[in-house]
């Protein structure tokens, strides 16, 4: 009998690396930066899995690692969240994959992604491992993993009956097509202008961006979310809303806040709230997640998020 789960997450795993630098370089550049040391950091995919099992859902990832210790480590902070690593898959054709952070002073990040160990996953396994939890509810994926792996899983699971929520990034290199296997597309505002061709001083304002994106993948909500400015969606009827962003006295870590609002608003629609209540819900969220340094560490189960929340 197939194993049912609240949420499977197909992405990448890796292991991120921090350093604090007071700016970017330029080509050229050698830069000092201080602090550089490993942190509970993980890729998208360990991060959404460890934040979905945190919030009390019964979750299971797909992935692929190297047989090293930080595939090793992956696999001890999904399992400590309460994940389900069956389709952790382990192969030494690869290393397990890691990342550079670098921190700004305003606590702003840009994340230099190396060669992730999930080259190696095969749309075989990926279908293998859905066949075998069929019946399942939400399916979360992105392109850490090979984008044609991703939305051929995505496609899969979509044809099983699950609900689908794609989050495109990093962005991608080929053309993605039409979407509309997904139910949920969460980008921020550079992917989503970059994903519809559009120069960076481009006037396009959120609801128009959110409008062409609906029309050119033909996704059923788009949520975009939007710095400091909050966020918004594009429902699957054609209803535009806007979510307030929650500000918070001191910013440490932005790193892998996006990928807890994604966790948090996925958590919200399998609990029952509307993708409204669910993204409201998850501005608190991702509010405490940036107060926290790592990523790992600031995905916080669901009694803390509700006392952060009613504090403010």
């Amino acid at each position: 009998m197939a194993k049912q789960f609240d949420v499977i997450v197909l992405n990448s795993h890796g292991v991120g690396q921090y350093a604090y630098t007071d700016h970017m370089p330029v080509w050229g550049e050698t830069l000092p930066v201080k602090n550089w040391h490993v942190a509970e950091d993980g890729g998208k995919g360990s991060n959404v899995t460890v934040a979905l099992g945190r919030l009390g859902l019964k979750v299971a990832y797909i992935g692929k690692v190297g047989n090293d210790p930080w595939g090793d480590l992956g696999d001890k902070w999904m399992t400590d969240a309460g994940a389900d690593t069956t389709y952790l898959y382990r192969t030494d054709e690869v290393s397990t994959g890691t990342g550079l952070i670098l921190i700004g002073p305003d606590g702003q990040n840009a994340i230099i992604d190396g060669d992730s160990s999930s080259v190696k996953l095969t749309v075989g396994e990926v279908t293998a491992a859905l066949d075998d939890m069929a019946g399942s509810s939400y399916f979360v994926t992105g392109f850490e993993v090979p984008q044609r792996v991703s939305l051929a899983g995505a496609k899969y699971a979509k044809q099983l009956g699950m609900t689908v929520a794609l989050n495109p990034s990093p962005l991608p290199e080929e053309p993605m097509g039409w979407l509309d296997y997904v139910d949920y597309l969460f980008i921020n505002e550079v992917e989503g202008r970059s994903i519809e061709g559009l120069a960076k001083d481009d006037p396009l304002d959120a609801e128009s961006l959110v409008r062409k994106v609906k029309e050119t993948y033909g996704v059923g909500n788009v949520v975009m979310t939007l710095g400091s400015d909050g966020a918004c969606v594009l429902t699957t009827d054609g209803a535009f809303f806007t979510v307030d962003p929650v500000r918070v006295e001191k910013v440490v870590n932005t790193a892998g806040a996006g990928d807890g609002f994604m966790a948090a608003t996925v958590y919200g629609l399998v609990r029952g709230k509307t993708l409204e209540e669910a993204m409201k819900w998850a501005a608190g969220y991702a509010a405490l997640s940036v107060t926290i340094d790592g990523t790992i560490p600031a995905y916080r189960p669901v009694a803390e998020v509700e006392a952060f929340i009613a504090g403010l």
